[in-house]
């Protein structure tokens, strides 16, 4: 029942105008009176409210409490918002914090910027690690046996945002690996892109990367240049403070 709920959840999160109970049951593939009993439980609970003109169930307000909880108890978000914050100002564009969670990585943080808010890559979102500049950071911290086992064991890679290939993403990790930072050109809103560069907490492999996301034009010529260094800089900011 647990699991069934959680799905309920997971079906309402990207959906700001809220399902109906009918609309529930055909997402999480059960039936009408299940799926109502599921949402009036999480209604009780204060995880959901419902709209009773429309009959839609949208996410309650009770789970910013929660959401709140798990952010003041990350010690690397305390550390990482006040040099993300000084990032976005200096770049102007918008910033984020990355936590690799298996073959992917999970957004902790986005900061809007004030050229251009960055949304396709929303905070506790999960991409996979071939997607975007802070996992494509995080995968070129990987072992090639672990490269080769993203490759064979998981079909993420086949799916997500084009049909590339097991070589394209294999030069995509040497060349991060050789300049030390990522760029993605390929975002979801055209004219955007990003770079992105992991946040050192040796010994161990990289848990964390952080990354800028904005207009096209930062990221070619004497713009990519200064972008990188404040990119870079900003993650040795973040490294040092993890270590003191």
């Amino acid at each position: 029942m647990i699991d069934k709920a959680v799905s309920v959840l997971d079906a309402l999160l990207p959906i700001a105008g809220g399902l109906t109970p009918t609309e529930v049951a055909t997402i999480i593939e059960t039936n009408r009176s299940t799926a109502f009993r599921l949402l009036t439980s999480l209604e009780h609970a204060g995880l959901l409210n419902r709209d009773a003109e429309s009959g839609r169930y949208r996410l309650g307000v009770k789970l910013l409490r929660y959401g709140g909880a798990v952010r003041a108890g990350m010690s690397i978000i305390k550390i990482a918002e006040p040099v993300l914050l000084d990032l976005r100002d200096e770049t102007r564009q918008t910033t984020l914090l990355a936590m690799r969670e298996g073959w992917g990585a999970r957004c902790l943080l986005r900061l809007p910027g004030p050229e251009v808010d960055v949304r396709s890559w929303a905070s506790g979102e999960w991409l996979p690690l071939h997607v975007g500049a802070a996992t494509q950071a995080l995968m070129s911290a990987m072992s090639d046996d672990e490269v080769d086992r993203y490759l064979t064991e998981n079909e993420n890679w086949r799916t997500a945002r084009g049909e590339r290939g097991p070589d394209d993403i294999r030069a995509t990790v040497s060349e991060t690996r050789e300049r030390d930072w990522a760029l993605d050109e390929a975002d979801a809103t055209p004219g955007i892109a990003s770079l992105g560069t992991i946040i050192d907490t040796s010994p161990g492999t990289p848990e964390y990367a952080i990354s800028v996301a904005g207009l096209a034009y930062h990221y070619s010529g004497m713009d990519l240049d200064r972008t990188v260094a404040k990119v870079r800089a900003a993650a040795a900011d973040i490294s040092q403070r993890l270590r003191d």
